[in-house]
């Protein structure tokens, strides 16, 4: 009996090519430095409710991996997208930021880079088990807290940012988990953090979320996912040097980005400021934010972006993001000092 043979779900044929918005000025032989996707299949990603405009799919592939038999390969799935407003350096600066949180040892989805028929694809391990487990997104955990209609009345007003302060946040959380509150807000907390150190102002209530059992087990936070918007990501390479012979604009740069969430006693508070104001008044949560001061998970990051990432960007966009990397935990690191300070002296 002859087994036939599975097709590949993609296959090759052009109508699987997403459309492309706009292209980086930095354009380099993509299929010679990246690898091919070869084995994998194809689902729509209509179940899993994933906002956002980077067009994307849902892929199973079966690529091998040292210690699996060719016969029995594992299988990973991944959300395959393509950064389209910045192609390709919108998904390759996402790739760095999955690196970054690995080596500041962020919980953060595992993701890598590869071509898809013809097509650089920034693709995101999938971490649901989707017989067992669901992921509440923060737009339910806030809605279920005000109310459906107040919450939807926040979002067409696009007030949300606004609106929901870090304590309501947690307020929020506690009332949907009771007990388990301060396990995912450590999540929370080390993501806001995470943002506020390579500068992603682009954290919406539909890209954080918490894992919730179907059936039995405790909730928990989510790994970091959907964090493309930092580092330049669609900046040209005329700017870029611009930037790095200007001090000035960098500097700018770096106070330009805003916090998903405000709080209580402040208005329109600084991202800085925003973490500051949490290691102090949360001293629950100071092991949180300290895991992102340090200066050996800096000196290692900053190694790691030359040696992983030379072949994918200019060496002056590597220089700017180095810079601007620095310079984002230096501010963070004086901020916490400054209320460690006024703390030690009441």
């Amino acid at each position: 009996m002859t087994r036939k043979r599975k097709s590949s779900a993609f296959s090759q044929h052009s109508d699987h090519k997403k459309p492309i918005k706009y292209f980086a000025d930095y354009q380099l032989e993509w299929d010679a430095l990246i690898p091919t996707l070869r084995k994998y299949q194809l689902e729509k990603v209509d179940f899993l409710s994933i906002t956002g405009d980077a067009p994307k799919d849902f892929v199973t592939d079966s690529e091998y991996r040292p210690g699996y038999r060719s016969r029995s390969q594992k299988q990973d799935r991944f959300i395959a997208k393509v950064g389209s407003k910045f192609y390709p350096n919108e998904s390759i600066v996402e790739q760095m930021i999955t690196r970054i949180g690995q080596t500041y040892g962020l919980k953060i989805a595992d993701s890598k880079l590869r071509m898809v028929v013809g097509q650089v694809r920034f693709m995101s391990k999938f971490f649901l088990k989707r017989e067992v487990e669901q992921l509440a997104h923060g737009a339910e955990i806030f809605a279920y807290s005000l109310g459906k209609e107040n919450y939807v009345a926040l979002q067409e007003n696009k007030k949300e940012r606004d609106y929901f302060t870090f304590q309501m946040t947690e307020e929020a959380i506690k009332e949907s988990f009771p007990g388990y509150e301060q396990k995912i807000m450590q999540g929370f907390v080390e993501m806001i953090t995470f943002d506020a150190l390579i500068g992603h102002n682009d954290r919406h209530p539909y890209n954080w979320g918490v894992i919730v059992p179907i059936k039995k087990g405790a909730p928990r936070f989510s790994p970091v996912y959907d964090t493309a918007r930092a580092f330049f990501w669609n900046v040209p390479e005329t700017r870029v040097r611009q930037m790095l012979s200007d001090q000035q604009q960098l500097a700018k740069y770096v106070s330009n980005c805003q916090p998903p969430i405000g709080w209580d006693t402040e208005q329109n508070v600084a991202f800085f400021r925003l973490i500051g104001l949490i290691w102090c008044h949360f001293a629950r949560y100071r092991r949180n934010v300290d895991k992102f001061l340090g200066e050996v998970p800096l000196t290692n990051t900053l190694k790691m972006i030359d040696k992983e990432f030379n072949h994918l960007m200019s060496a002056e966009r590597r220089e700017l993001i180095k810079r601007c990397l620095h310079q984002r935990q230096r501010h963070l690191v004086q901020t916490v000092a400054e209320f460690r300070a006024k703390e030690e002296l009441t």
